[in-house]
């Protein structure tokens, strides 16, 4: 049995581009207990955002889209974190201020691979990349879930987003 205590370094990775409008996977891995959990956003929703949530920058919007996202993976685990590695996928100063905005209290770092791979020493790929593309291409479709290894799929909803895209607004008022 798993000790609850025990942190554990994880790595946030995204495969595709937001901005692209073509389906994303988003993947969270631990470093020692390979725990993952990820999350698909279906190119249909994130062309339904932009045209219903984007306002200033699309790049901007599209790291409080990723911002949003990681919250919505780690939630339930941010006990378990010791350092949050994210991927430089989008803006990752925007993408830590929203997150930090979301999170209000907690107790590890967050980094972005750049900084974990000077803290290393060596060139490293993040350990969350092959997850991430998995879960784009099978969190969709719960026919293809009971293949391979087993996700954790976070269902990641419109309503969802907009709630948490609200209360971003609210904070930068």
């Amino acid at each position: 049995m798993k000790n609850e205590m025990e942190k554990d370094d994880y790595h946030v990775d995204m495969s595709g581009r937001i901005y692209e409008g073509k389906t994303v996977g988003i993947a969270i891995v631990g470093t020692k207990m390979k725990e993952h959990y990820g999350c698909a956003l279906k190119g249909n929703l994130i062309k339904l955002i932009k045209k219903e949530l984007y306002k200033k920058n699309i790049y901007n919007d599209s790291a409080k889209i990723y911002a949003i996202c990681i919250y919505l993976l780690i939630k339930e685990i941010q006990n378990r974190i010791k350092t949050l590695i994210i991927c430089n996928d989008e803006d990752f100063i925007i993408v830590k201020n929203n997150l930090k905005k979301l999170l209000r209290d907690y107790n590890f770092d967050i980094i972005n691979i750049s900084e974990f791979r000077k803290r290393l020493g060596r060139n490293i790929g993040s350990l969350a990349d092959n997850y991430a593309r998995i879960y784009r291409r099978r969190a969709l479709k719960p026919y293809k879930q009971l293949k391979g290894k087993k996700l954790n799929v976070v269902k990641i909803t419109y309503i969802l987003i907009k709630q948490y895209w609200g209360e971003l607004n609210l904070e930068t008022k």
